[in-house]
């Protein structure tokens, strides 16, 4: 009786083994490293980067400062293209840094993040599991393929990619999708402009904004270190975009290192840069978004980002005295943040998100049609 036991106990195991081996899938997997094209959108200078997922030329490692190079080679604001017949994907890749913020948490700092097209030009979002260590992988499965036309893979916010690649079931098919054709629009900003704290990179307002215009946004985004530095504007300058966004005062509020007179200069000198070679490119200047009353019971930060959003208006009304063409204002108001918008008072939450991107949608969407 024992043995019988333990022989029908053994072919239950087998059986078991055999049933998960039946169900163990294979993958074939894609390195957009080693793709014949460039496969990294919302990359200004594809082909020029010392790591595949930089966001400035390997040329700027001398010419800007350390802080702004280091920032610069995490992935903020990238993303990958592709199509494919697999109704599952998996994505594991390494980073370079810690893995989350206090105040942000790991899926945003170093997650990855997958939305779909359909026909229709509707995007979905694909929730994924996620496991985080030396090597970190997101699972997606159970996938709708029906009417889907393009997958899109955000990048981590605050980290570095050492490397990715992207596993699909190994009979299906697969192919990076070329770079967005459209000219882009260019971002440059601080913290909040980088991702700052959105819970998922598909959330932060530029990804958003992505996805509304269904155009290529690059992403200068320099957490702690938007200051309107010539290195970076004259490296924008290279850049032949649909419209430049400047979107620097949360880190212009501290008047012991940026009285009003430096600030207000600062702004206006930025504009006669992206001039001299752009004449006739929009150029979108950004208050500070979190100065409505409402916004913070703290006066004294209120009072810190109410003050420069006065001498930025100096500085808009002095520039168009000068007779600069083609410049235009989005106000705090026209954000409209609000008490739930932000994780601190300054970064904004994934709703806040949501509504910096709804704001600049509606403004860029009026520019480049007037364009």
């Amino acid at each position: 009786m024992k043995l019988l036991y333990c022989f029908i106990l053994c072919c239950a195991y087998t059986g078991a083994l055999n049933a998960q081996a039946q169900h163990t899938v294979a993958y074939t997997w894609y390195n957009p490293a080693e793709a014949k094209e460039p496969a990294v959108d919302g990359q200004a200078w594809p082909g020029e980067v010392e790591n595949t997922y930089d966001r400035l030329p390997a040329r700027a490692k001398p010419v800007v400062r350390e802080e702004i190079w280091d920032l610069g080679r995490h992935s903020a604001g990238e993303y990958i293209r592709f199509s494919t017949g697999s109704d599952k994907i998996v994505v594991r890749y390494m980073v370079d840094g810690g893995l989350s913020f206090p105040h942000m948490p790991a899926t945003g700092v170093s997650g990855v993040d997958l939305y779909a097209k359909d026909k229709a030009g509707k995007w979905q979002w694909a929730s994924g599991k996620y496991k985080f260590g030396d090597t970190i992988e997101y699972r997606f499965g159970n996938l709708d393929l029906n009417g889907i036309t393009e997958f899109r893979l955000y990048l981590p916010l605050y980290n570095s990619v050492k490397w990715l690649t992207i596993g699909v079931e190994e009979r299906a098919t697969f192919s990076f999708l070329p770079k967005q054709k459209e000219k882009p629009v260019l971002v440059y900003g601080s913290s909040i402009a980088q991702g700052g704290c959105a819970s998922r990179p598909g959330m932060a307002w530029t990804g958003i904004l992505n996805r509304m215009l269904d155009r290529s946004v690059i992403n200068l985004g320099f957490s702690g270190n938007g200051h309107l530095e010539k290195p970076v504007l004259e490296l924008m300058n290279e850049i032949d975009a649909s419209v430049y966004v400047l979107d620097c005062l949360p880190n212009l509020v501290d008047r012991s290192v940026f009285p009003p007179a430096e600030v207000k200069k600062l702004i206006i000198n930025a504009v006669a840069t992206l001039r001299h070679k752009h004449p006739q490119t929009p150029i979108l200047l950004v208050e500070h978004a979190t100065t409505l009353p409402y916004s913070n019971m703290d006066t004294s930060v209120f009072n810190r980002y109410g003050n420069v959003n006065i001498v930025f208006n100096e500085a808009f009304t002095a520039i168009q005295q000068q007779g600069f063409k083609h410049v235009y204002l989005l106000t705090a108001k026209e954000m409209a943040l609000n008490t739930e918008s932000t994780v601190d008072g300054s970064h904004p939450n994934d709703l806040g998100m949501m509504e910096y991107a709804r704001a600049y949608a509606k403004k860029l969407k009026a520019i480049l049609q007037k364009k």
